[in-house]
């Protein structure tokens, strides 16, 4: 089964979530993405979906639609105007989390340096303009066309620096419970191609975790850190 194909038929499979259910435009980011020939973020969108999907047996699951017409955005954008899931407790309804896909994320103490974390878990309470205060957990995914090499240490080094400007270092810890990807609880890089194993207890000390072969090809996905 082809990334496409695996995300169609996540689509169909959380439909029901969608304020644009009558007009079956809920995911049309997938055809944007297919038209603009751009396999990183369709990887990026794929992580993000399989997220959700796990996410929904534990959590009532809401779509909360755009205002600006595209849905979700296809590069770093601000969070306003743009569709976003929340999650909410099964018994009391409350909000627990927002999560967002592609959100420039403010850094307080220097306020025009972002960072768009491909998935960020925010705050109920998060504003439409987020800083770090907003944020609890990120994750980045990171795609390569040829999964025969590890990722670059550099990526690593950077997605840690951004774990610490953020101050989610304890993001293991809070509540948050997926359903079968219990171990990908915690910042994550999440990518179809390999980890590097040399780097574990790098990862371990700046509380992140590689995620090797974390794509819809069959492999059991690994964890490094």
């Amino acid at each position: 089964m082809s990334r496409k194909q695996y995300i169609s038929q996540l689509k169909k499979s959380i439909e029901n979530l969608s304020k644009w259910e009558s007009s079956g435009k809920a995911f049309g980011h997938l055809e944007n993405l297919k038209k603009k020939n751009k396999p990183d973020r369709l990887y990026e969108f794929y992580c993000y979906i399989r997220i959700i999907e796990d996410l929904r047996n534990k959590y009532d699951v809401e779509l909360i639609e755009s205002t600006n017409g595209k849905i979700f955005p296809q590069a770093p954008a601000s969070k306003k105007g743009w569709a976003k899931f929340i999650l909410r407790d099964q018994k009391t309804g409350n909000i627990l989390f927002q999560v967002c896909f592609g959100t420039n994320i403010k850094i307080s103490k220097s306020p025009k340096t972002t960072f768009a974390a491909d998935i960020s878990f925010q705050k109920p309470d998060a504003t439409e303009d987020p800083e770090e205060k907003d944020v609890v957990l990120i994750m980045d995914a990171k795609y390569k066309t040829k999964n025969t090499t590890p990722l670059e240490i550099n990526i690593i080094r950077e997605f840690a620096k951004c774990i610490d400007d953020f101050g989610v270092l304890n993001s293991d810890t809070i509540e948050l419970n997926f359903n079968k990807l219990k171990d990908l609880k915690g910042n994550c890089l999440l990518t179809n191609d390999n980890a590097i194993e040399d780097h574990r207890q790098y990862c371990k000390n700046n509380k992140l975790k590689q995620v090797e072969g974390f794509d819809c090809d069959g492999r059991i996905y690994k964890i490094v850190g």
